[in-house]
């Protein structure tokens, strides 16, 4: 018979996001290969949220772009930003879903790295059916399923997650995200409330200067990314509109 699809792309590189926040010299290392040099004068808080910014745009333009062709990634995480030149490239398609013809998507299974992922789990509720087995039909009708569902608010999430990382000192780590450690949990138990947990965690010396810069414009986008859906499965900012947030406006 014939064998079954696979997906194949060149090797990208060894450096990832995730190796260059945890070192010591961060956001120094991340400025040297985004803009060739560091930064001069500025001080430690306004280069992070420098960097943050920089890779944040790239992440949402290249989710946005895949959610304009109904695809949803599901695997967002610093591990698979891979360094290429002098940006940041999203990898490992394994768990993303074609939305428009059903590929890679079943209703009852979530494909997700539970460190990164949004508290709903799913790209789209369970009570959903599969799409159609036709793929015309189905693509014909993921247009008005994606509107009604937003699945790209999956991503979004994600990215927002990443962004945390970039800018709060105490979320660096492989295992700071743990769906079992203290991060998730308390916030978990303020409703994924971004604004109830930093008043738990910052009496305890959390650090939140990069995402108060500017204004805190950073701290609100982050507030409108790591959230909730609302029952109307909105509440959340996409990846496009994220785009559109002031804290893209400021230097």
């Amino acid at each position: 018979g014939a064998a079954s699809p696979c997906l194949v792309w060149e090797r990208e590189g060894d450096v990832t996001l995730e190796e260059l926040i945890n070192r010591r010299d961060y956001p120094e290392c991340v400025e040297e290969v985004l803009y060739g040099r560091e930064s001069d004068g500025a001080d430690f808080d306004a280069r992070t949220i420098r960097v943050a910014k920089s890779v944040l745009r790239g992440l949402l333009f290249t989710l946005g772009g895949l959610h304009d062709i109904g695809i949803v990634h599901r695997d967002v995480k610093p591990a698979n930003l891979v360094l290429m030149g002098n940006r940041f490239k999203l990898v490992d398609f394994g768990a993303a879903a074609d939305l428009r013809t059903g590929f890679n998507y079943e209703p009852e299974q979530g494909l997700l790295d539970p460190f990164y992922s949004p508290p709903e789990n799913f790209v789209m509720p369970e009570r959903l059916p599969a799409p159609p087995p036709l793929r015309p039909l189905a693509a014909s009708l993921s247009p008005v399923v994606w509107a009604a569902f937003l699945p790209d608010l999956f991503d979004s999430f994600s990215a927002g997650l990443v962004f945390l990382q970039m800018c709060v000192p105490q979320l660096r780590g492989k295992k700071v995200m743990d769906p079992n450690g203290s991060f998730r949990r308390i916030l978990e138990e303020n409703n994924y409330d971004l604004r109830k947990w930093r008043k738990v965690v910052e009496p305890r010396g959390w650090d939140f200067g990069a995402l108060d810069a500017n204004l805190g414009l950073g701290w609100d986008l982050a507030c409108r990314l790591v959230c909730k859906r609302n029952f109307l499965q909105r509440g959340r900012l996409g990846c496009n509109t994220a785009l559109l947030h002031p804290f893209f406006w400021t230097p």
